[in-house]
């Protein structure tokens, strides 16, 4: 049998099918698919006009393909390339929505046009993450313009609603599309991301005692009948006791692929005023009032390698302790309440010896890139992956500017991440020959 030199034979076609490569993309961006958490008239959104574009697209590669609404009007497609069989699927993630454009006197270029100059392609989405998504499909168009048989399927998850919590991943997970592996091509400037830390949402309740500000000094000093106590200044005991515990893990807790302080504790809202509705305090107009109710709401990020459970016991204990120390506070515990708004996101730890890590290392070295590795500092769908039990890697192109104006991918980047997922899905599958494995 004739020895097929892989590497040569992917280059020359993503170099041929540039162009086309560009178009997809440039096709992609010019469907607003904004997240509809994130705009005022959800049904503005045109992710499910995007998703019967891919849809089409996919079928007339010959792929099968499953599309479903996951809510109204935002559909999940899965596309698969059969192979021999299911037992060792590689998975290739990516979403569809994105944020909003902003005000568009801020940006160079027309967020929606897909313009491209000096080799950068702009457009909101374009970086975060319309090229990964590209990426994937033109992946599985590579393998179906040469014919090749794979030993094990190979599954395309394009989702929705990856930025405001992962939806549309779990949403597939549930459907029971699953795999012995997961990239995820999020943009990484072509670095191999195997490691996410993991993420809570909490929010911390406190409770005081409302009065009138006219007799604060009776709440103060000594000598009177304390009536009043502002839940806002015990609410900044509590924030200064969760940055104390946060800059402990700072400084002791590491992890070598992420930077030191990457395990953080946000305060990143809080509200406080008189009485509570609905879990909410109620009058926020009057600074007149004692405020008796207040909510502080955070974004705990953790290393890769801790205790999902420990990290809230670690949190919960550094609140009690503040507590014990304020006699309103001890009669009057904060409370806790996790998982808010659905947000709790697995970590993810996949090894470096790991096959789907390996695979991606070699196919870079295939192309003389040098493999190099980092964590990556948010959160993505990998996490869901990750509490299954499927190892994962994020790795996908280079550009700038992700949710802010002027966003743009590289366009050799691309082209580079295309013939890497290429190799790696031809190893992943023992297509190669022995010395390019």
């Amino acid at each position: 049998m004739e020895r097929k030199d892989w590497k040569v034979i992917v280059e020359n076609w993503v170099n041929r099918n540039q162009q086309h490569i560009v178009e997809l993309l440039q096709e992609m961006i010019r469907y607003k698919s904004v997240n509809p958490q994130f705009i005022d008239n959800p049904s503005e959104s045109e992710s499910d006009k995007l998703q019967d574009f891919l849809e089409d697209y996919l079928l007339s590669m010959g792929l099968n393909v499953d599309k479903w609404d996951v809510y109204e009007g935002q559909p999940n497609v899965v596309a698969t390339i059969k192979g021999k069989s299911r037992d060792n699927t590689l998975i290739l993630n990516g979403h569809v929505d994105v944020v909003p454009a902003g005000g568009l006197d801020r940006w160079s270029f027309n967020p929606w046009g897909g313009e491209i100059q000096d080799g950068k392609l702009y457009g909101r989405g374009s970086m975060d993450m319309k090229a990964g998504v590209t990426s994937n499909i033109i992946v599985a168009k590579f393998i179906r313009d040469f014919g090749i048989e794979l030993d094990s399927d190979l599954d395309l998850h394009i989702v929705i609603d990856e930025e405001s919590g992962g939806t549309g991943t779990r949403a597939v997970l549930e459907r029971g599309y699953k795999g012995s592996g997961v990239i995820v091509t999020e943009p990484t400037n072509g670095i191999i991301n195997p490691v996410e830390g993991g993420l809570h949402w909490a929010r911390v309740t406190l409770k005081g005692n409302s009065a009138h500000s006219a007799w604060r000094y009776s709440h103060i000093y000594p000598g009177y009948e304390r009536t009043g106590v502002n839940v806002i200044e015990k609410a900044m005991k509590i924030i200064q006791a969760t940055a104390e515990l946060e800059k402990d893990w700072g400084l002791n807790r590491r992890h070598p692929l992420l930077p030191p302080g990457a395990n953080a504790i946000n305060p990143g809202v809080m509200l406080a005023g008189a009485g509570m509705k609905n879990g909410i305090p109620e009058i926020i107009t009057n600074p007149a009032i004692i405020p008796d109710h207040c909510v502080i709401e955070y974004d705990i990020k953790y290393l890769p390698n801790e205790n999902s459970e420990e990290i809230k016991k670690e949190f919960e204990d550094a609140i009690t302790s503040l507590s014990l120390t304020d006699s309103w506070l001890r009669e009057n515990p904060p409370q806790v309440e996790w998982g808010l708004r659905g947000v709790n996101f697995p970590p993810v730890n996949t090894p470096l010896d790991h096959e789907i890590v390996r695979s991606i290392a070699k196919s870079q070295e295939i192309f003389r890139i040098s493999p190099s590795y980092q964590g990556f500092v948010a959160v993505c769908d990998v996490a869901w992956y990750a509490g299954l039990n499927i190892p994962g890697v994020i790795y996908g192109p280079k550009g700038a500017q992700l949710h802010g104006p002027d966003e743009y991918v590289e366009l050799d980047s691309l082209f580079e991440v295309i013939k890497v997922l290429i190799m790696t899905v031809l190893r992943w599958n023992g297509i190669l020959d022995e010395d390019q494995a």
